[in-house]
């Protein structure tokens, strides 16, 4: 069984961040932090079953749900100061909501814009442990260089998922990072950026089940080795 704890971190007067913290009544030893897409939400499909898979593998979730589209002093930012703003709110929602519960494994799952403070915390470490944490890395935003020289050097056993359709996708940049022996990637032929075939409801449809399969065996794998 579980309980779902909806609430909200006020870091500064312009950033507020919704969070819900789901969480088995008896203690799971895992969680999954999700970081959505700038307007992929974590009620979209690929997160909605995703947090699904979890729940049944007795992993507990934190759905840092930012919302950036109607921020105006965010969207007065330059690019790198848009990073380290969003960078921070996760930083805050995981601190504030986990500051006493410790977890024994760790795996983050982001999409898109989520994959910026993914690949933040890959390098700074404020609440991650490289021994026990894992990444899924869906439609990373790889023409990013912090995203791209994360996901090259990563030590962090990881998981990317990406369309030869979506705008990030670059044929050199994915073989620099199937270059790294700790990361295992699924590249979809035709999906967007939204994994989807556009104007193709059944393939899309077999796509977000191929992409579950995936997540599913990564979580299942690592899982064991608690």
């Amino acid at each position: 069984m579980y309980e779902f704890n909806e609430g909200k971190v006020v870091r500064n007067d312009d950033s507020t961040i919704n969070y819900t913290w789901i969480h088995g009544k008896e203690k799971n030893n895992g969680i999954c932090i999700m970081l959505p897409g700038l307007g992929y939400t974590t009620q979209r499909p690929l997160f909605h079953y995703a947090t699904g898979i979890c729940m049944n593998e007795n992993v507990d979730l934190l759905h840092v749900n930012y919302n950036y589209l109607e921020n105006e002093a965010f969207k007065k930012l330059e690019h790198h100061a848009q990073d380290q703003w969003i960078y921070e709110d996760v930083v805050s929602v995981v601190e504030t909501v986990l500051k006493d519960t410790e977890y024994g494994m760790y795996f983050i799952l982001s999409k898109s814009i989520g994959t910026i403070p993914m690949a933040y915390e890959w390098n700074r470490k404020n609440f991650i442990d490289v021994n026990r944490t894992y990444g899924i890395w869906l439609t990373p935003l790889i023409k990013d260089e912090t995203v791209c020289n994360a996901l090259s050097k990563i030590v962090i056993p990881s998981l990317y998922v990406i369309g030869t359709d979506d705008p990030h996708y670059k044929e050199n940049l994915i073989a620099d990072i199937n270059k790294n022996s700790n990361v295992k990637g699924l590249v979809i032929p035709n999906a967007n950026h939204g994994l989807e075939v556009k104007g193709d409801v059944k393939t899309t449809i077999n796509i977000v089940k191929e992409v579950m399969n995936t997540i599913e065996k990564f979580i299942k794998e690592y899982k064991g080795r608690d």
